[in-house]
């Protein structure tokens, strides 16, 4: 199955297909302006594998946490690709998604999403298998969280925010790889929920942790 995954959560827009020959990814530095370009990398993607839109099997995104207009952005058009061509759509949690691939890692992984007003969205993972609630919390508390754990690997799009209490602790590390493209791990872990779960509802909207700053005043 061609499986086309969007990431639009943070400042990173990624773009992955899975065909049957391989990979197929795009990204851009944005800085949250992904409504310009979502499509042109989806397009890029899909004529890159010598296939056409039509040839798509399923669509996933990233569900979230992540940037509020962001994630919008990435279900609307991930939603419209699916419906408009008659084939499945589904959301996987950015969480999940970068701590994908961190299986034989014996101790903690905690993916670190920036939240804006001091604080971080995470959750801690264990061989793979999310061990926490999900997050929303200042990096001071997920430390002490951490600090249960002998090892700690941080990574994400923000893990670079961890730095200073990754040296003071002779188990924490900053993960290499952090803040690569989530659409691979997108892609695989929406085929996986499809098969196990099936499709995703169309009226599921983003995941978000903590109201907007629109819906603020509000409250």
């Amino acid at each position: 199955m061609n499986v086309l995954a969007i990431d639009s959560s943070a400042k990173l827009l990624a773009v992955a297909l899975k065909t049957e020959k391989g990979w197929v990814e795009a990204s851009l530095e944005l800085e949250l302006r992904h409504a310009e370009r979502v499509m042109d990398l989806v397009d890029f993607c899909v004529s890159r594998a010598g296939l056409k839109r039509s040839d798509l099997g399923l669509v996933a995104c990233a569900l979230g946490p992540g940037s509020f207009t962001g994630l919008r952005i990435g279900m609307a058009a991930s939603k419209g690709i699916a419906a408009g061509l008659g084939i499945p759509w589904i959301a996987v949690p950015t969480l999940d998604a970068l701590a994908w691939g961190y299986d034989c890692f014996s101790g903690a992984v905690a993916p670190i999403i920036d939240g804006k007003k001091d604080r971080v969205y995470s959750a801690i993972y264990l061989r793979g298998r999310r061990v926490s609630d999900w997050l929303d919390v200042p990096l001071a508390k997920l430390a002490a969280l951490l600090d249960t754990y002998p090892e700690a690997l941080v990574t994400g799009p923000d893990a670079e925010l961890f730095g200073e209490y990754a040296s003071e602790r002779s188990g924490f590390r900053i993960d290499e790889r952090a803040g690569s493209p989530a659409g691979r791990a997108i892609a695989l872990l929406g085929l996986a929920a499809l098969k196990s779960d099936g499709p995703g509802k169309t009226d599921e909207g983003p995941l978000y942790l903590r109201p907007s700053e629109a819906e603020e005043p509000a409250r």
